[in-house]
């Protein structure tokens, strides 16, 4: 398995791809995901993709057919916008979604989402992550939703490794005492 942020250097590329992306989330995220957010990446252009705070994160796995994601996040406005994440049914419950949102986490610096209280694997999912809840709000139906926010807090000489590998030389511990 494969965890990286998504790179386009084309832009001929990116409707295609974000036709993908698309559909995983309407497969894999069930009824949970917010159709705004879903409307904020089907509008979002190749430009947009490439702003400050804005991030598209996939686990991929390899089989006969080449690469085949298994778990997409994505994050607009370091998820002040739009944050989601999905995983395939298959590979639940092997920490696939902290691992992306971990990865979103140390590319954006920081990552803000809201996630309903009564979605306790969604809350599993960031707390696991390392977010933690900010203020608890209601939606628009009149739900209890967690404001979250997950910050970067590795050292500035660690910040370029993958917040998933042990490399070796890397370290396998902060103490922030």
């Amino acid at each position: 398995m494969e965890i990286a942020r998504l790179h386009l250097h084309d832009p001929a590329d990116w409707p295609h791809l974000r036709r993908e992306c698309l559909e995983f989330f309407s497969r894999c995220g069930g009824r949970r995901l917010k159709a705004g957010h879903i409307g904020h990446l089907a509008a979002l252009s190749y430009e947009a993709l490439h702003q400050p705070g804005t991030s598209i994160v996939a686990a991929t796995v390899r089989g006969e057919l080449g690469s085949m994601p298994i778990g997409i996040s994505y994050a607009a406005d370091y998820g002040k916008e739009a944050c989601m994440t999905a995983v395939h049914p298959l590979y639940r419950n092997r920490r696939i979604g902290s691992s992306l949102l971990r990865l979103q986490i140390s590319e954006l610096g920081q990552l803000h989402c809201t996630v309903a209280t009564g979605h306790t694997a969604a809350l599993k999912m960031c707390f696991l992550a390392g977010m933690h809840a900010e203020g608890l709000e209601m939606d628009a139906a009149g739900r209890p939703v967690l404001n979250l926010k997950g910050v970067d807090i590795r050292p500035a000489a660690v910040k370029g490794a993958s917040p998933d590998s042990n490399q070796e030389g890397e370290l396998l511990c902060l103490s922030l005492s």
